[in-house]
């Protein structure tokens, strides 16, 4: 939820390093002394002239003018001595003191680029100055130059090595200042902040400070403007990448690393006219350049040749085997190129990689006082055979403060035993090279004409026309749904200043607790304090036909903890849904008594969960028959009660990383309705996390339940549950190993909301997460049984949502075509004064076009909601007034909730099933229901949990065509067995109608009509 706040209170790039004068000259506007020049004793003077004395007195005459304040008389006596002897270095380095102090720039440089010529060899001090004359006219990039040309004099001294490092990370080049850096480390002298670099490279660490300098002083020189370029890269801006590069390269076509990343964006951005433009013009040693490779693979994906695409990412390995983005992608192409267990190496790597990244990320959280925070970065590094960073570490963490780690000595000891002057940065043994080879693979040839896959993107004019139908009204007051998740007012009011535990409130349920088919709401209020009861009640709004009644009170499900997500299932198997709460406190379960009350039996049952709940799942893990619940616990303790953070001196919520994850919970359903903790023995030992959304169901093509759960910037969890040898039910995490922890940078993402179907009607299941703004939101395609990829950029679903924060999310056929449209709600955590990172935020709506990507239409075409910014969380799907077209609900801070009803104009309604299985637990989660229709045969799961503290209606639909017939209806059940249902040719199924599917039942059953339009 808060990976971005991180970076915006410590940002990652090191400004601890001595960036020599940069800082000071260009960002303060002071720098080196100029009045106080070099001694000429301490200059290079190979060719000073003795002869007569002269040209000395006139350079001490000088220099003693210059000390005292008077560049102006000394200007005149240093020209005398420079006619006097025109290549004396220390002449023209005192020359160009008295230029810089007179302040001309101009002159100052080329004295100072003189003195080094004639000099043997320059000087530090002299570099130092030559350097600080280019920054003085904005001109970095030379000043670059000249500290590479100090470094190959000066190979040895830590000064020039820290600055170069510095400069060349704080300009975009992150890889080339490694090189520096590593030599630092490997010689001791690294401290905190170039090891927080070294470790994730790939991450921009611009100075925008020396780059706007730059630009207004030296317009002409476009190179300045790389770094916002390759931060952009970062985000996924392809479109900013590109038009802020095309200029830069065609001024510059010698600046390889602008070439590189030019030519990804073309690739991203599917230009491939212009992308083979590039490659046939491409700058010398381009190919020690990852975004070259990167690029070269994209394109080679593009074009669906597999084996090229993996051959590039090797190549891009090869030159930084740490680059998680890299290692990400080699993954995914090597299960496309059907290289399956090469694929779970690396993607064991990618996810060491991460590991890695988030360890420092959570060092950072806690102000780099941790040792015990320190310690585990060291064995993260060690497990990548980083030995060198790993004892630096170490030194490092010695130092800190907190958290003391009593194993840290004995670490230390260790590693230093495997070290020796003849230890390689990385350990060969512990790299993929070591393992695997693909070298022999055919690489991509640009110059080769092949066939683009054939692309099926509408027109401008077609989009309109496919688009133009899907409508949604917000008819929540029209209807009585008056409902607002309350919060207590933030200090000094307004809506700026939540707490952590206020800014994502908003859970929403659908049940039809009153067995009359029309679904009913249930919501949440939290204006109380977290683990009291003393908030309003939450609120149950029955559903009267398309119209809603608040039953609160009658109802006696008025829960007033500080409730957080919600989960609808029957844990008694009496036929009747029960309602299961989340709180920050004890969470509560109400029991359905059958007659439009429910009692809170949770203690009668035996729950005791009384941490930080963010959502829930209620579902049947171990196949027994009875329902299990799952807890997604978030923060832990109690200072994150009481713990204030600020910034800017506004208050704020704060990161979750500042407090432990509270460890997620489950609880065995028993056969006498009662419940025992499993946690220890169904989730075993794992990474704790701070969880956020849960869905369930049958997800990976095999046996066996599934729960996926979003955490907040961390990895996401994977369970898959089996069985032991010994016959008992067990889980066992797998998110790394299917793709799924982390995105396509091996980096772990601020995750919250999930949406899960089959937008690409492949038959298996597909994911799409949200997160924080800055961080697009995931779409997780099953590219093979059980293994996922990130094919986010490759969608066109990664741009439209990197300035957005979002929450709730669902997948829905609006206008019942038989292709989903993606929901997604947004809304950010802090009220920030930047224009470009507002408060309230639109929500989002996305079509697919049929090649794959997707777009998002007008949003004034949608309806009004999509027009206007609010604070959206919790999102659920229902058929709210049954008349075959799927509603959404969102829920937000401040504003009532929202009922949008969906009024697209199409003539196909939708056809919905509500299944209960007999050989297992009634609710049939995971079961797979397949039609058959016009030749074309279409599948879709029921699963629960609905990704960020939300409960949606427990069916699946299809749409159907008006005088669209189904000729086969199947289900493959939660038990194994595969049903196919009889159909009467004389009452064929049709769209609109609703029909119960009982596991061992002949036909389908019809429910009353609805009334369509209502």
């Amino acid at each position: 939820m808060f990976r971005n706040e991180l970076e915006e209170t410590m940002p990652l790039r090191p400004r601890a390093l001595r960036l020599m004068w940069i800082a000071m000259l260009v960002i303060f506007g002071v720098g080196c002394d100029f009045t106080k020049p070099t001694p000429r004793s301490a200059a290079s003077s190979d060719s000073v002239d003795t002869a007569g004395g002269g040209n000395i007195d006139e350079f001490a005459a000088a220099e003693r003018l210059l000390r005292r304040g008077d560049p102006a008389a000394a200007s005149t006596l240093i020209q005398q001595a420079l006619i006097a002897t025109p290549e004396d270095p220390a002449t023209l380095e005192l020359a160009g003191d008295v230029e810089a102090a007179l302040n001309r720039p101009q002159q100052m440089i080329e004295l100072y680029e003189s003195a080094i010529e004639h000099s043997s060899p320059p000087s530090v001090a002299l570099f130092n100055k030559a350097g600080q004359a280019w920054m003085r006219i904005g001109r970095p990039f030379e000043a670059v130059a000249v500290l590479r040309t100090a470094v190959e004099q000066y190979p040895d001294d830590r000064k020039i090595r820290t600055d170069v490092a510095g400069l060349l990370a704080a300009l975009g080049l992150e890889q080339e200042a490694g090189t520096h850096l590593r030599w630092l480390v490997m010689r001791g002298l690294g401290g905190l902040n170039e090891l927080v670099m070294l470790s994730d490279l790939t991450r921009p660490q611009n100075d925008r400070a020396i780059a706007d300098y730059a630009i207004k002083h030296a317009p002409e020189d476009l190179r300045s403007h790389f770094p916002s370029a390759r931060e952009a890269a970062y985000k996924g801006l392809w479109e900013s990448v590109a038009e802020t590069l095309g200029p830069v390269v065609a001024k510059y076509p010698a600046f390889v690393p602008a070439s590189a990343y030019y030519g990804r964006a073309l690739v991203e951005l599917g230009e491939v006219d212009a992308a083979t433009d590039w490659a046939s013009q491409l700058p010398d040693n381009i190919e020690q350049q990852p975004q070259y490779w990167l690029a070269t693979a994209a394109m080679a994906s593009r074009k669906r040749q597999h084996e090229q695409a993996v051959a590039a990412y090797w190549q891009a390995y090869q030159i930084d085997p740490n680059d998680g983005e890299v290692l990400g992608k080699l993954a995914t192409s090597l299960i496309q190129a059907g290289y399956v267990d090469q694929s779970r190496v690396v993607t064991v790597q990618a996810g060491k990689v991460g590991q890695l990244i988030e360890r420092v990320d959570q060092l950072r959280t806690n102000h780099n006082r941790s040792q015990r925070d320190a310690v585990r970065v060291a064995q993260t590094l060690r497990g990548l055979g980083r030995l060198w960073e790993a004892a630096s570490w170490l030194r490092v963490g010695a130092t800190m403060p907190e958290n003391k780690d009593p194993g840290l000595k004995d670490l230390y000891l260790a590693i230093r035993d495997e070290l020796s002057a003849s230890t390689p940065w990385q350990v060969q043994t512990d790299l993929l090279t070591a393992s695997m080879d693909f070298t022999d693979l055919p690489g991509f040839d640009w110059t080769r004409p092949s066939a683009e896959p054939r692309s099926t993107t509408p027109t401008p004019a077609s989009m309109a026309d496919q688009t133009q139908t899907i409508h949604f009204v917000d008819e929540a007051a029209d209807r009585g749904l008056n409902h607002v998740c309350r919060v207590q007012p933030p200090v000094g009011g307004g809506e700026s200043g939540l707490w952590i535990y206020q800014s994502g409130a908003g859970g929403a349920a659908t049940l039809d607790y009153d067995h009359d088919g029309w679904p009913d709401v249930y919501l949440t209020v939290l204006d109380g304090m977290p683990k009291k009861r003393d908030s309003a009640p939450n609120a149950l709004f029955q559903n009267h036909a398309g119209k809603f009644h608040d039953v609160t009170a009658l109802s006696g499900v008025g829960e007033t903890g500080f409730s957080q997500g919600l989960a609808v299932g029957d844990f008694n198997s009496d036929g009747f849904d029960d309602l299961y709460i989340a709180n920050i406190g004890g969470n509560r379960l109400y029991r359905n008594n059958g007659d439009g009350t429910f009692t809170d039996v949770t203690d009668a049952v035996g729950i005791q969960a009384d941490g930080w709940t963010s959502s829930v799942a209620m579902v049947d893990m171990n196949q027994d028959g009875v329902l299990d619940l799952f807890d997604v616990g978030y923060c832990a303790g109690d200072r994150v009660l009481t713990m204030l953070c600020e910034k800017d001196g506004e208050a704020m919520a704060c990161l979750p990383k500042s407090f432990a994850a509270q460890p997620d919970q489950v609880w065995q359903g028993l056969p006498d309705g009662r419940f025992t903790e499993q946690t220890d023995a169904w989730l075993g030992s794992h990474s704790i996390a701070h969880g956020l959304g849960i869905v369930a169901g049958y997800f990976d093509q095999n046996d066996g339940l599934d729960l996926y759960v979003a955490n907040d910037m961390s990895g996401n969890h994977f369970w898959s549950g089996s069985q032991d040898a010994e016959g008992d039910f067990q889980f066992d995490e797998q998110a790394k190993m299917r793709g799924l922890s982390v995105d396509n940078r091996s980096l772990p993402q601020a995750s919250m909301g999930i949406a899960v179907g089959d937008p690409d009607a492949d038959g298996d299941t597909d994911f799409y997460l949200t997160h924080f703004e800055g961080e697009y939101n995931t779409y997780y395609e099953q590219i093979r049984p059980g293994m996922w990829a990130d094919l986010t950029s490759q969608v066109q679903l990664a741009a439209p949502t990197n300035d957005l924060l979002a929450f709730g999310t669902a997948w829905l056929d609006a206008d019942n075509d038989g292709s989903p449209e993606l929901l997604v709600a947004n809304g950010h955590l802090n009220d920030n004064p930047e224009p470009e990172r507002p408060y309230r935020m639109p929500m989002q709506l996305f079509s697919r076009h049929p090649d794959g990507t997707w777009f998002s239409p007008d949003p004034a075409s949608v309806g009004e909601y999509f027009e206007t910014a609010r604070l959206g969380r919790s999102l659920i799907t229902l058929d709210a007034n049954r008349d075959g077209r799927v509603d959404a609900l969102v829920t937000h801070l401040f504003d009532p909730v929202s009922l949008l009803l969906n009024r697209s104009k199409t003539e196909a309604r939708a056809i919905t099933f509500f299944l209960v299985g007999t050989r297992g637990h009634a609710s049939a989660i995971g079961a797979m229901v397949t039609i058959e229709s016009g030749g074309r045969e279409r599948s879709q799961q029921l699963t629960t949990g609905s990704g960020y503290q939300a409960a949606s209606q427990r069916c699946v639909s299809f749409g159907i065509a008006p005088g669209e017939k189904i000729d086969a209806l199947r289900v493959r059940w939660p038990s194994g067995d595969t049903q196919t249902f009889t159909l009467d040719p004389d009452q064929p199924l049709s769209g609109s109608e609703e029909y119960l599917l009982v596991e061992g039942d002949d036909a389908p059953f019809r429910f009353q009509s609805s009334t369509p339009g209502s």
